[in-house]
């Protein structure tokens, strides 16, 4: 073994995975922003996609369910909903429609960089 440079420096070391202490809104917005940059902004469609990914995977949880989920995301100002009147004359009925927020462009805009630099 003379002449060999062993150099410790280098390679990989292994070690127990620790798992990060994220909350149930953190863990399940990282897959939604995945869902939402695939369908191309397309919030109602993103939610289809998470609840079938939830049927699959059991995503949520008793204690954190999907309307926690969207309730946290209005609350942190990620979507709103913009009622759409209904048939004139009916008052109080209409459809709620979801929309982006500039904040949530924002963090879909980061997502994807971050997903291009491979961080």
């Amino acid at each position: 073994m003379d002449g060999i440079n062993f150099d410790f420096g280098k390679g990989f070391i292994f070690s127990k995975h620790i798992p990060k202490d994220i909350s149930p809104f953190e863990r399940i917005f990282d897959i939604f922003k995945d869902l939402l940059t695939h369908s191309s902004g397309d919030i109602e469609e993103a939610f289809d996609w998470l609840k079938m990914l939830d049927k699959e995977y059991n995503i949520f949880t008793d204690d954190y369910n999907f309307d926690d989920f969207e309730a946290d995301l209005k609350k942190k100002g990620y979507i709103k909903e913009e009622i759409e009147p209904g048939e004139e004359g009916a008052a109080g009925e209409g459809n709620g429609k979801k929309l982006l927020t500039a904040k949530m462009e924002s963090a879909l805009r980061e997502f994807a960089l971050d997903q291009i630099l491979g961080n």
